[in-house]
């Protein structure tokens, strides 16, 4: 497969480790429910292999090519180990192995997921300061140039632990295997009203994390080239459906904390986002109408405050790569991933998505004959949002950033696929991508 993605290795680069890790959850696994302390189910032990080779050409990566792998069923019914390695004529490359939905045996609320993935960018385009077009000007702030970037090349590693607890109430009293399903799409239930004690998943996660971005000489003075903390996430799921959702709303809270060592400062950023779904019914056109709001806020509290490393007096302020951002594949799509960065953030995103009756895709000769495709969607969708070096609503509301653009997204094989179309003032971008936006 050979495509031309937006010339931006960062997007490219955050897609596919979102595409990699979303990849994962593509299980069929049992509708049973299971008490707090119940065994694994062994009924479904069966191991399955399945790999595809691929190849695609961009202006950073030159030609590359790649092979991908999944293994499920090994060790766990439910449990899946993916792997994935690029290699190009510029001499990049992109290593990827993750593992995912490990249960702890006697314990059915909980899920745990690794990932790890290294590479190296011959050369690629970084929005940080050292453009020195642009002296006096702050790269990534909300009113710096579209050209101040630096481009160079980089080593980046990215390594991080999920630890999932589903906790047993509302929907949750099913347990882990229940909430992977209707994560996966496989089942729709009614969301109900927003209570957590009645409906919708629940789930308190902790995900330690290891990132390193190493741009040699060409590194931010002001940035460390690693960042290790965790997130602290609270996240509450009322949706019908996560794949295909028509109605309910998902909320998540998260906390992201870096204690810094003698060598690096400290860090906390903290994340609000809440989205909202409406049916609108079916006509001739249409089987399925929604419209499909998302909301969220960002800040880094520490952001102004010092301590002292290595003697120094320091601000606590993460590094570029490792803080609030907008840009990329979820928030202002019509901007590169990691375009805008500072202190805060808002996002406001709106999107309409129907279904229509026509459905040719499982008639299309081969597709149709190697994957299930039981139904695609089509999108149109505006975003709004803004960076700033300061936690003010007024000023995060004036002189927003916005993007339109249309798409469509299909389920192949248990997992959402989608393409897209995002335009902004800084031009277009095309996205290829897993899962929805929000």
């Amino acid at each position: 497969m050979i495509t031309d993605y937006p010339k931006d290795r960062m997007n490219k680069t955050n897609r596919l480790g979102g595409l990699l890790s979303s990849g994962l959850l593509t299980l069929t696994l049992s509708t049973q429910a299971l008490p707090n302390t119940a065994p694994i189910p062994e009924q479904e032990s069966s191991v399955s292999f399945s790999a595809v080779p691929y190849a695609f050409q961009s202006e950073d990566w030159g030609t590359a090519v790649g092979a991908s792998g999944i293994v499920t069923g090994w060790l766990q019914p439910q449990m899946s180990v993916f792997a994935t390695g690029i290699a190009s004529n510029n001499g990049s490359w992109l290593g990827f192995l993750g593992m995912s939905n490990l249960m702890i045996p006697g314990q059915s609320q909980w899920l745990v997921d690794l990932q790890l993935l290294n590479s190296y960018y011959d050369a690629t385009n970084y929005y940080v300061s050292g453009n020195p077009d642009y002296d006096g000007e702050q790269a990534g702030s909300n009113d710096s140039s579209a050209d101040n970037y630096i481009r160079t090349s980089g080593k980046e590693s990215h390594y991080y632990a999920r630890f999932r607890y589903i906790l047993p109430i509302g929907d949750g009293v099913d347990g882990a295997l229940a909430s992977m399903m209707h994560r996966k799409g496989e089942t729709n239930h009614e969301s109900g009203t927003m209570n957590p004690f009645s409906n919708g998943f629940t789930t308190l996660e902790i995900r330690p994390f290891y990132r390193r971005q190493d741009l040699g000489e060409a590194m931010p003075a002001e940035d460390d080239t690693t960042a290790r903390g965790a997130h602290f996430i609270l996240d509450y799921d009322n949706r019908d459906s996560t794949q295909e959702p028509t109605t309910g709303n998902h909320l998540e809270f998260r906390v992201t904390q870096d204690w810094g060592s003698k060598n690096r400062n400290s860090w906390r950023t903290w994340e609000l986002g809440f989205s909202q779904f409406f049916d609108m019914g079916d006509n001739h056109l249409w089987q399925q109408q929604v419209v499909a709001l998302n909301g969220w806020i960002a800040d880094t509290p520490t952001w102004n405050k010092t301590e002292t490393v290595n003697g120094v007096e320091e601000y606590r302020r993460p590094s570029s790569f490792s803080g609030v951002s907008l840009g990329g594949w979820h928030r202002l799509r019509g901007y590169s991933s990691n375009r805008f960065h500072g202190r805060s953030a808002v996002s406001y995103s709106a999107e309409y998505r129907v279904k229509p009756h026509w459905q040719p895709l499982q008639q299309l000769p081969l597709l149709g004959d190697w994957y299930e495709l039981p139904w695609w969607q089509w999108t149109v969708f505006a975003d709004a949002g803004r960076v700033a070096d300061t936690f003010s609503a007024r000023e995060l509301h004036s002189d927003m950033k916005y993007s339109v653009g249309a798409g469509i997204r299909f389920k192949a094989e248990g997992v959402t696929a989608r393409a897209e179309i995002a335009t902004s003032e800084e031009g277009s971008r095309f996205i290829m991508f897993i899962n929805q936006p929000f």
